[in-house]
This record gives structure tokens, sequence and C-alpha cells, in this order.
């Protein structure tokens, strides 16, 4: 069913939100030379003894309300798989915050399926589903009218998303995970809302042999860069490339002239060069503690590195023997943290990281574990038969 009106939308919507059942949705959108996705389709799907429907709504030619409202309400379940891009598209295009929602490739991780299991591979396991047809993969859907190959390859999108809720669903609850994963769910749906502050933006790029009055220039232009790709809907990139405004941070122009004999600046950037120049007199003006920090005086702790390691052979056992992703279970960086603790508490007493592997569900898994261990209470030890990691009481 192609939806292309709104009432018609509305009537959906509301059926659905009367029938209790987990809307199943995907989207289709373009982000190439875009500064923000387009959203060109979307899937909605929704099986149930007493309701059922499938289809796709053309957002070109009708109102989202409806659809967005019920990703709005907390008393709809929503599922859809690897949807990180999808809720901030929403979130971004329209304003529109996701709540309760069940995301299959996260469920998928608890479960012994593996990190990032794809949607394909998940139905197939799951549900038996045939191959699914990749022809479409990078189809335009910005063109009017839609094939119908397009339109059946874009539905199977959502076709299996409820068979997979269920199964996923019913054994996260016979393991006693499910509150485990919810919580998964909700830093997704907190994240999708996230936005880079301003005077951030200078950290995505490559910044390391740069002085902090350099850093500085490159924060200036990074604003001004990203305020003219964002009122242009073009990628930053397009104003002015990367390399060429990490050059312009270590040489700053101080006129028009300047700006164009710069190493990399491609003719078309010079229409917001006096922008540009600005900024990096804007940057000039900065006193030395109101500069960006630098790092390139850092060098990484062999120490550290190597107790992060040896906390990492651990974690990777116990996400095996629980079958749990490790990414979920263990994420380096807050083995890192630990290992950065353990060396500082050498030199001067100081709390354990407040880091979420030390505490809830991972630390009854592994946190408590990997403390005693750290403590010097634990030796590691492998199974010459087998190759497994024992953790074994220091004799």
């Amino acid at each position: 069913m192609l939806i292309d009106s709104t009432r018609k939308l509305e009537e959906i919507c509301r059926d659905i939100k009367n029938s209790g059942a987990p809307l199943a949705f995907d989207t289709e959108f373009v982000s190439e030379r875009r500064y923000r996705p387009a959203l060109f389709l979307v899937q909605i799907g929704v099986v149930s003894s007493e309701y059922s429907v499938e289809a796709i709504v053309d957002p070109l030619k009708l109102d989202l309300t409806p659809f967005l409202d019920l990703i709005a309400d907390e008393k709809v379940e929503k599922i859809l798989h690897s949807g990180s891009q999808d809720l901030q598209i929403l979130w971004d295009r329209f304003g529109c915050p996701s709540h309760n929602v069940f995301d299959t490739q996260i469920a998928a991780a608890f479960l012994g399926f593996g990190n990032q299991i794809s949607y394909v591979e998940l139905a197939r396991k799951v549900c038996g589903a045939p191959v699914l047809s990749k022809d479409f993969q990078y189809s335009d859907w910005a063109a009017r009218p839609l094939s119908e190959a397009q339109l059946e390859y874009a539905i199977a999108d959502v076709r299996y998303l409820p068979a997979m809720h269920a199964h996923l669903r019913d054994n996260l609850t016979i393991r006693g995970r499910l509150e485990w994963v919810q919580t998964e769910f909700r830093r997704a749906e907190e994240k999708a809302r996230e936005k880079t502050a301003p005077d951030d933006l200078y950290k995505k790029l490559n910044i390391s042999r740069l002085s902090r009055r350099q850093l500085g220039n490159l924060r200036e232009m990074a604003i001004v860069r990203d305020e003219i790709a964002r009122s242009l809907d073009k990628p930053p990139s397009f104003i002015l490339p990367d390399l060429a405004l990490a050059q312009l941070a270590k040489q700053p122009p101080r006129d028009m002239a300047a700006m164009r004999a710069s190493r990399g600046v491609p003719s078309g950037a010079m229409e917001w060069g006096n922008e540009f120049v600005a900024a990096t007199k804007r940057a000039l003006q900065l006193k030395h503690d109101e500069l960006p920090e630098t790092s390139n005086g850092d060098r990484p702790d062999a120490a550290v590195d190597n107790i992060a390691v040896l906390l990492g052979i651990v974690a990777g056992q116990r996400a095996d023997e629980q079958e749990i992703a490790r990414n979920y279970l263990a994420p380096r960086e807050q083995l890192l943290a630990l290992a950065s603790w353990c060396v500082k508490r050498a030199i001067q007493s100081t709390p354990a990281p407040n880091v979420p592997i030390l505490s809830g569900w991972r630390e009854e898994i592994l946190g408590g574990e990997l403390l005693e261990l750290l403590d010097g209470k634990l030796t590691i030890g492998i199974d010459p038969q087998t190759n497994a990691v024992h953790v074994l009481p220091r004799p």
C-alpha cells in the first residue's frame, strides 16, 4: 500500500495506535551533497492478531505529523533495525524525539548474534527469510514515480521486523536480559538527539601537531564553515575541504589575497573568503587561556595499554560465555579508564572511575572480577587443551 495523502496517513496511524501493537518502521534517505540527510520514504508495518498493515509513506506528498506523533508516543513501541540514523534524521529534520524503541540489531547483540548483524542475516536466522535482494540498495529514492520493484524492495525492510521483535523479546525475557537491553535502547534514543556544540566542531578534524593558537584558528573557521554549510544545505567540505581548513589554521590569511594564495583553497571557496578571514582575526584576539587545549605533548602510556589488553582478554572471555557482544559488555574506552586509574592510584589514592562496567549487570558479570584482578587477588591462566582463559584466585 502506498500512502500519498495526509488523510490516509492519519487513518492508518490512528488504527495502529488503537491496535496497541508495535510499529515496525524504516526510512530511505539520501545524505550525499547535503548538510542533513533528506528523507524520501518511510516504510511501516504492524502485525497482530487483530490488526495488520504494510505500507509505504511518501513524505514528499503529505504531512508526516501523524507518523511523527507515533514515534514520539511513549505508549507505542517502535521496532527498527540498526536505527540510529533513522532516529537522528527524524530529530534533525522534524524535531521528533523517539521513545519506546526496540532495535533488533542491539537486541541480537545480547543473544549471541554478534555486534552488528545485518537485517538480512537476522531475518534469515530468526524467520527463515529468503536472501533479500540488494539490487536497489543505492536506488535514487528522490525520483518519482517509484517503480513496483523499488516499492517491494523498500517494504521488505520492515516485513520481518515484527517476527524478529517477538522472537528476540521472548528470548531476552527468558534469559533475564530485557532490562539490560532496554538501557541500550534508551541510550540510542538519547544519542539520536545529541548535537555537537559549535565550539567542538574542530575536534572532528585532524588536530594533531597544531599549536593552541592554530587550534583557535581552526575552531573559529570550523564554526563559520558549519554555519555557511547549514544555510545552504551542503556538506561542510563542499564549502571548504578539511585539508584546506587545516592549512589555513596553520597559516591564517590576513586578507583575501592571502587566502587566495593559500594552498588547497578552491576558487569556489573564495565566495566566503571574507568570512574566513574575519574568523582568523577573531581568533587572533583570543587570550591564551581562551584557546583550545592541545594534547600534542601527551604520549600513550605503555603501562595503561598493557593493563587494558589484559582486562580485554578477560572481557572477551566473559562476553563469549554470556553470548553478549563485547562492545556492549566492555567497550575499550571503559577498559582504558580502568587501566589508567590503576596506574594513577599507585601514585596517589583515587576512587575508581564512574564507568558503566562497574555498575548494574555489567559489574555482576565482569566489573567486580576486573577490580579483583587489578587488586592482585586474581590471576589469569590459559587451559593448554582448550585455550580458554581462566581467572583464578591468586595462590
